[in-house]
């Protein structure tokens, strides 16, 4: 067996760094503690996201319907396999809209934006 290498000795500022770090995260913030921070995004609305599942049914019925793997999509598009399965399977909150236009352009298609007026129960 070869030799063991040697541990990294971490100065007190290092380790006093950790600390802090360790110590921020040792709990999770409220909801209050999130907003005052300011640095979050606001969550998505639950049409927006049935909006969006509904877009990613969309492109797997067509993807199949020309009858394209993920791998052959991938090279269509030019955007990795993996990205395009988590965008079908919906785990994907927040594509740019030049990612959805690609793969729009791949399957023969469009992408058609549309702004609607909401109902003032639904504004917040």
């Amino acid at each position: 067996m070869g030799k063991q290498p040697k541990k990294k000795l971490r100065t007190k500022t290092e380790i006093a760094r950790d600390r802090l770090i360790r110590a921020k995260y040792q709990r999770r913030p409220t909801l209050a503690e999130v907003a005052e921070q300011g640095d979050h995004e606001s969550p998505m609305r639950q049409g927006e996201y049935l909006s969006l599942m509904e877009f990613a049914a969309r492109v797997r019925a067509r993807r199949k319907q020309l009858n394209l793997s993920l791998a052959d999509l991938s090279t269509l598009s030019g955007i990795d396999k993996a990205a395009l399965s988590r965008l079908e399977n919906g785990l994907v909150d927040n594509p740019t809209v030049g990612t959805l236009i690609r793969i729009a352009r791949s399957l023969n298609s469009r992408v058609k934006f549309a702004l609607e007026d909401e109902s003032p129960a639904k504004t917040r």
